[in-house]
């Protein structure tokens, strides 16, 4: 059975895209030092918390949403997420890329896991934005190491599609 094609966004600069940050309130902090230290503009980064409602000041015009979900027991992150997915949908423009990431209880992001989730997320931004399937950004070992400790330590990191 043949795959549709699918509709790729174009490449995002991360120096003048607008960005939505999204998550719990002890994730956002992380979140904001991880998109700076990736070449995030400040002045065009949206921070919101999940439990807070975002003011809307026009329609959404933001390319790029990163969300982070901590996993508390049996609650299904995923889920969460997908209502986090919702709630900022106005501050973003159609087709834009929401990358999610899940964080276990009782996993404590160190340095050396923000910069493994930081090249992770680099890297989803740049599958979601290639060219096409054949063209992907390709994982070397070094990569993969750190993904396979992402996981090891609890963080999953994935796109969601709206």
């Amino acid at each position: 059975m043949a795959r549709s094609p699918r509709e790729r966004h174009e490449p995002i600069d991360l120096r003048s895209a607008e960005v939505v940050l999204a998550g719990t309130q002890d994730l956002l902090p992380v979140l904001r030092s991880a998109a700076v230290r990736a070449g995030v503009d400040a002045a065009r980064m949206h921070v919101v918390g999940v439990d807070d409602v975002p003011d809307l000041d026009g329609p959404g015009v933001a390319e790029l949403a990163v969300i982070a979900i901590r996993r508390r027991g049996d609650d299904p992150a995923f889920h969460r997420a997908q209502e986090a997915a919702e709630l900022i949908a106005p501050l973003l423009r159609p087709g834009a890329v929401r990358i999610v990431i899940t964080v276990s209880g009782v996993t404590r992001l160190a340095p050396k896991l923000e910069r493994a989730l930081t090249a992770e997320v680099l890297h989803q931004l740049g599958a979601a934005t290639a060219v096409s399937g054949f063209r992907r950004p390709f994982r070397n070992l070094r990569t993969r190491l750190g993904t396979a400790g992402l996981r090891t330590a609890g963080l999953r990191v994935f796109r969601l599609t709206v």
